[in-house]
């Protein structure tokens, strides 16, 4: 019974181990290169360049079968986006000054059966990268000081720099036989760092442009001031004519009116002076009022005696 035991313990043992040495996974974010004594298959792809045999490249994740090691082994990589980062650049710009850009790439195995005949590791292909970065200095010393710093930002050039270096690098990798099987996704400038003096000279000249700029402004600005009150003082004055062309078109309208009461008063002056008087006690008496007072003592009487008998009784008023 015991001798049983040991026997289904050791078969158990086995096929584990046997199990390893020909089973490997392959999960969602890694692609495999499967090789037989050291050597891989390469994919197979039709005229419209899609994979119609993998080959070797496990590229989908999973569980998948092999020989055992030694003869076959299995090189893992990821497909995830690789980065390198902080490569300094030391450059003097096209106007002679010194600056250093710390930069950056992010890159990705494209093609894992290229790469593994080629690299065939992560941090050789890196050091690689690096080595061929080296080339960006060229394409830097070509941009002017004020292109890579500058209060404008039309003037600034750093994409422009950034988009000319990523394609260097392509054409680099796309140069080599055989291909290395990496794509650029990205190189980018992450700081840029200038020597001590160089900066307080950057300082200065943002500080007088900043006064520059300011000087501007309130020049703008107070020429927009005098400008609006040119356009409020000759609004007012044409106001002003306006105004006073009219007071005086009133006035003469106004004046022949009065001559012309004038000239009718002097034609009869008793009767215009009773129009005068029968008006200021309309407007001295309010509604409705009951006035009585004899002709006599306002001056009507004498008004009524050609042609009109003087009442015996006091004039009663009723307005």
């Amino acid at each position: 019974m015991k001798n049983k035991l040991t026997f289904g313990v050791a078969i158990t043992v086995a096929l584990v181990l046997l199990a390893y040495m020909v089973c490997f996974t392959v999960r969602y974010d890694e692609v495999s290169v499967v090789t037989v004594f050291n050597q891989a298959q390469s994919p197979t792809y039709n005229s419209e360049g899609d994979i119609v045999d993998p080959g070797s490249v496990k590229n989908e994740p999973g569980l998948y079968f092999r020989l055992p090691w030694p003869i076959s082994n299995v090189q893992t990589y990821s497909k995830k986006i690789q980065l390198i980062e902080d490569v300094k650049q030391e450059v003097k710009t096209s106007d002679g000054h010194a600056v250093i850009l710390q930069m950056y790439l992010a890159w990705e195995i494209e093609d894992p059966y290229a790469f593994f005949r080629s690299v065939n590791d992560v941090t050789k292909a890196s050091d690689r990268l690096k080595s061929m970065m080296s080339s960006f200095t060229g394409i830097i010393s070509t941009y002017s000081f004020d292109q890579l710093v500058n209060l404008d930002r039309d003037e600034i050039k750093l994409t422009e720099i950034e988009n000319k270096c990523a394609s260097d690098l392509r054409a680099q990798l796309a140069s080599i036989d055989p291909a290395y099987g990496i794509k650029v996704d990205k190189v980018g400038i992450r700081r840029l760092v200038l020597p001590e003096e160089i900066s307080a000279k950057v300082f200065e000249r943002m500080r007088t442009t900043r006064e520059r700029l300011a000087q501007t402004a309130r020049a703008e600005g107070n020429a927009t001031a005098e400008t609006i009150r040119k356009e409020a003082e000759s609004v007012q004055k044409q106001i002003l004519a306006f105004a006073e062309r009219r007071a005086s078109a009133i006035r003469d309208e106004g004046d022949r009116e009065a001559a012309n009461y004038y000239n009718e008063f002097a034609k009869d002056p008793e009767f215009a002076i009773f129009l005068r008087k029968v008006q200021a006690l309309k407007e001295m008496l309010p509604k409705n009022t009951q006035f009585i007072l004899p002709a006599k003592e306002i001056g009507l009487d004498e008004l009524l005696e050609d042609g009109v008998t003087t009442p015996s009784k006091p004039l009663v008023a009723n307005d």
